[in-house]
């Protein structure tokens, strides 16, 4: 240890290989809080960086007190201004990486250095705030690599490869490991204790609560995923039945398709009234939308979510209590459409599933007329829309704009659409002819992935279609779309488009080389187990899992088998790791246990304090037939002694093992 080390030491200060790798461990932790944070927090913090090294090379001095103070406030005054003062996760998460960056500026000694690592902790967790996917969770690991990595350099005083602090590092940090297990597995499962603002513009995926021309075009140029889902039984529909109502929409201004605000009244006909047989039992994950809606196939008789309360409601939708502010799972069992008993509609119902307004669509409102005065039944009238739209329309994902009568534009005009223009003109169509009739919004289809056996829908599946009411039927699915475009239900969007269009969709994804293909559903596949066996763990699946393993979920069964699972780690611990060094002789000690056992049995024992080389001298003078191979290891034995090389003490080891016996 130079002077200068031994000073550094004895006062507890920060050296320079410290402060590098604070810094390092700083930056991993905070870059995936910085992406989230208002862009001027990169500046506070390369500036504080930049002081630090230069005090450190002597050419600025630590800011003293009031200083500090000014460069805090500057840091607070600036979050009240890109968050306009409002109080939520952001804003919080905000302060505490100013924080963390300007405690650079006082990093003095070693205690200074482990509270900044203390709070580099806390940001690890900060990180899961905004993400909790498996990837996050990699990084989070790596994160802890690093700052675990800086904690043990601190107390260093002797260089070691970067290598080789990271591997201890995450030896380290894999010894903790089976405990963290233990702990997630046994802990109780307890809901948050206060609600906690959801960090802006997270979460907003999918569709609104109306429909305008254009709204689906746009959304399926998303690349993000709405839900994956996973059949239980041995029943699952095709693809091309898969459609996965999301909302019914009934109110129509004209130009855009609205809902009801008494959509999410719940639904009085209860599971044990209704036919149980040919049901579909599945569970979904869902990505954070934002809004109460949940997602499912028609007819849903059965919905579980867990903690989250989820109820059906007269429309036949899965409505939560609340917004979805976070990766949901939930089971429901749902049942054909064709068996389901529908109540007849009420006189308000038929009204308002019948209503237009009168000022808008004039064209489309005498089309409709005309065809009732034919004497068409329901079912004719609906064939006779789907073949008009099969022989005189195109399906695109690039449609004209419409004007103020947009429904008339599209029918008599463009005649080029999206899914959201055929499902809102044909009921439009269905209603002036006096059918009631609503459009529905949600996904059809879905992607299999065959590494984890579930269901991929996209937002690129986004669809739109109608549902019309047949007296003694009750509501049945019709999907234009599918006059036009056949493909796009029975092979998905990526088959129903072509050319340039083809790569909107979903940014591409498409046209992507199939080993990224295969790529992205690998990822996925690890993303979903994350998301059905961590994410989801909750207090139900903890209480299956304990009775299952112990025989039952009482306190005392459960605190006496964490007890014995600790002492069984710690003693695996104590076994594997921490095991007396005697224990593990190298090879070197065996073959020098073999010498000694062989001069041994010459007469001639080693001294304990004895070097190979003396002992060498003192057998040769003894034993003179051996002098030439005591001479040749003594030689050897002086070597590895003093050169302190690896090779020289394999040398001695094969020498060791030479000698003759």
């Amino acid at each position: 240890m130079d002077a200068s080390t031994e000073a550094f030491q004895r006062q507890k200060l920060v050296r320079h290989e410290n402060l590098l790798w604070l810094i390092l461990a700083q930056g991993v932790v905070i870059l995936p809080l910085l992406i989230r944070l208002p862009f001027w927090l990169w500046a506070v913090w390369l500036s504080a960086m930049v002081w630090r090294f230069r005090i450190h090379a002597g050419k600025l001095n630590f800011p003293s007190t009031a200083i500090k103070f000014v460069l805090g406030c500057g840091c607070v005054a600036g979050l009240m201004a890109s968050y306009q003062g409002t109080v939520g996760v952001e804003p919080m998460i905000g302060f505490l990486v100013c924080a963390f960056v300007l405690k650079l500026l006082e990093l003095r000694t070693r205690k200074d250095g482990l509270l900044l690592l203390f709070i580099g902790f806390i940001a690890v967790a900060a990180q899961f705030l905004f993400a909790q996917t498996f990837l996050a969770a990699l990084y989070a690991c790596l994160s802890c690599v690093v700052l675990i990595t800086a904690w043990q350099t601190i107390y260093l005083t002797r260089k070691f490869s970067y290598r080789y602090k990271l591997k201890t590092g995450g030896i380290l940090l894999l010894h903790a490991m089976p405990l963290m297990v233990v702990m997630f597995v046994i802990m109780p499962r307890i809901g948050p204790l206060w609600r906690v603002p959801m960090p802006q513009g997270s979460g907003n995926t999918g569709f609104s609560d109306s429909l305008s021309p254009g709204d689906l075009g746009n959304l399926v140029r998303s690349t993000g995923t709405a839900f994956r889902v996973t059949f239980k039984g041995a029943q699952i529909p095709a693809p091309r039945d898969m459609y996965w109502r999301g909302l019914v929409l009934e109110n129509f201004d004209g130009r855009s398709w609205d809902l009801d605000p008494q959509w999410d009244l719940a639904w009085s006909q209860r599971a044990s009234d209704v036919q149980l047989e040919g049901l579909l039992d599945y569970d979904i994950i869902v990505e954070p939308h934002q809004y109460r809606w949940l997602f499912s196939l028609a007819e849903p008789i059965k919905v579980a979510a867990g903690r989250t309360r989820a109820r059906i409601t007269q429309q036949g939708l899965i409505a939560a209590q609340g917004p979805v502010m976070s990766r949901l799972q939930y089971s429901v069992v749902s049942m054909p459409a064709s068996d389901f008993n529908w109540p007849d509609l009420t006189p308000q119902q038929r009204a308002r599933l019948l209503h237009l307004p009168s000022q808008f669509n004039p064209q489309t409102l005498q089309l409709a007329r005309s065809w009732t005065l034919e004497g068409l039944t329901a079912q004719a009238l609906i064939e006779k829309a789907l073949s008009w739209y099969n022989e005189s329309f195109h399906y695109t994902l690039q449609p004209p704009l419409l004007g103020q009568h947009s429904v008339d534009d599209f029918l008599f005009n463009t005649k080029r659409g999206f899914c959201e223009h055929f499902a809102s003109s044909f009921t439009v169509l269905m209603r002036a002819a006096g059918v009631p009739a609503r459009v529905v919004v949600g996904y059809q289809g879905g992607t299999y992935n065959t590494l984890e056996d579930y269901w991929i829908v996209s937002q690129a599946d986004a669809h739109a279609w109608a549902e019309v009411w047949l007296d003694g039927k009750g509501w049945q699915r019709i999907d234009p779309t599918s006059a036009v475009a056949p493909q796009r239900i029975e092979q998905g969007i990526g088959n129903a488009l072509t050319g340039d269009e083809k790569e909107m969709v979903a940014s591409g994804q498409f046209d992507a080389p199939q080993w990224m293909t295969n790529l992205r559903h690998r990822l996925d596949a690890a993303g979903y187990v994350w998301n059905r066996w961590v994410l989801s763990y909750d207090s139900d699946k903890q209480n299956k899992l304990l009775t299952r393993l112990f025989g039952g979920v009482e306190p005392w069964r459960v605190g006496l088998s964490f007890i014995v699972i600790i002492v069984l780690l710690l003693g695996a611990y104590a076994v594997m790791v921490i095991r007396p060094k005697w224990q593990r002789s190298t090879p070197l000690q065996r073959a020098l246990n073999i010498f000694d056992s062989t001069t041994k049995q010459l007469g001639l024992q080693r001294e304990r304090d004895e070097t190979i080389a003396a002992f060498c001298f003192r057998l040769a003078e003894q034993q003179p037939e051996l002098s030439a191979p005591c001479k040749q290891l003594a030689k050897v034995s002086e070597r590895a002694l003093y050169a302190d090389d690896k090779r020289c003490k394999a040398e001695l080891t094969r020498a060791l093992r030479r000698f003759p016996r």
